[in-house]
């Protein structure tokens, strides 16, 4: 079945569907062919998006969900690049409640951030419980005693090994550290996972599929960025995704829909902390061809 139709009154066969989408549309003496279907296209609704004379209509879409862009929006580079000078990594939140409809615009800032293949099959889980981000907390912590004897043994087969120069010593070393620390952390009264965060955000996404992990760090980073804006600032969390992973109590806490993982963790909430300067970042390491 051919999803698209083109209105012949309308086309003007001036082929800028046919450069973006080869694999649906051709142009043949003048005219505008196309074949859209299951197995061609993914739709990204571009065809659509770009037609000049809107003679292009997709089966697949309501042609109400695509709205007039009008002009072009055009942030000042300069502001745009401090604004993003401005982002840091918060740990120290206010306990101030983040209003719901304030999450829901952050999750429709979040649908529009781009998926591989199209595939839009980001998923986000949003604890604003605080129960239940604690009991996700300690989880973490248990997770971290729990694998203490079977680091202990890496490092030292490592050591036999001659590794001890290596990243991986390195990062293993940490990481046997890491539960005793968390333990006391816990027990004088602080987070050490979410920092008392108002407002935890899980991305996940069923595993086989066109860059999940890609997916997901994009749809959180474009939700960080977003949150900005309202006055809120965010912290990732990567070091919990290999509990979230590993840890089957942890695992069946949070229930994801099967062949789905995590892949990555967001806290936000109103900053506590105000950063008054800039800080130093190492220059970026380019290879130009």
């Amino acid at each position: 079945m051919n999803w698209i139709s083109i209105d012949r009154d309308k086309c003007t066969a001036c082929g800028i569907c046919a450069v973006r989408c080869p694999r649906c549309f051709t142009k043949e003496g003048g005219e505008i062919l196309a074949e859209a279907s299951e197995d061609k296209c993914i739709l990204c609704g571009h065809c659509v998006s770009l037609c000049p004379a809107g003679a292009i209509t997709h089966s697949e879409f309501d042609p109400g969900d695509f709205s007039a862009l009008g002009r072009k929006v055009n942030f000042e580079t300069a502001k745009f690049i401090r604004f993003l000078q401005g982002r840091r990594s918060h740990r120290h939140f206010l306990q101030k409640k983040v209003a719901r409809e304030n999450l829901e615009i952050l999750m429709e800032a979040c649908r529009w951030a781009p998926t591989g293949s199209n595939v839009q099959n980001v998923e986000v889980i949003i604890y604003t419980d605080r129960e239940k981000i604690d009991r996700l907390s300690d989880l973490t912590i248990e997770y971290f005693l729990w694998v203490h004897g079977r680091v202990q043994k890496k490092l030292t087969r490592m050591e036999a090994e001659g590794s001890k120069d290596t990243q991986d010593y390195q990062m293993t070393q940490r990481i046997l550290s890491l539960g005793e620390g968390m333990k006391n952390e816990k027990a004088s009264g602080r987070d050490p996972i979410f920092y008392r965060a108002p407002v935890l955000m899980l991305f996940h996404s069923i595993a086989p599929t066109s860059a999940p992990k890609d997916n997901c760090v994009l749809a959180a980073h474009t939700v960080a960025l977003t949150a900005r804006t309202m006055g809120l600032e965010s912290c990732y969390i990567g070091i919990w995704e290999a509990a979230a992973e590993y840890y089957p109590p942890l695992k069946e806490a949070l229930n994801l829909p099967p062949e789905h993982k995590l892949y990555d963790t967001l806290i936000l909430g109103y900053p506590k902390l105000k950063f008054l300067k800039t800080v130093p970042r190492k220059p970026i390491q380019v290879r130009w061809e």
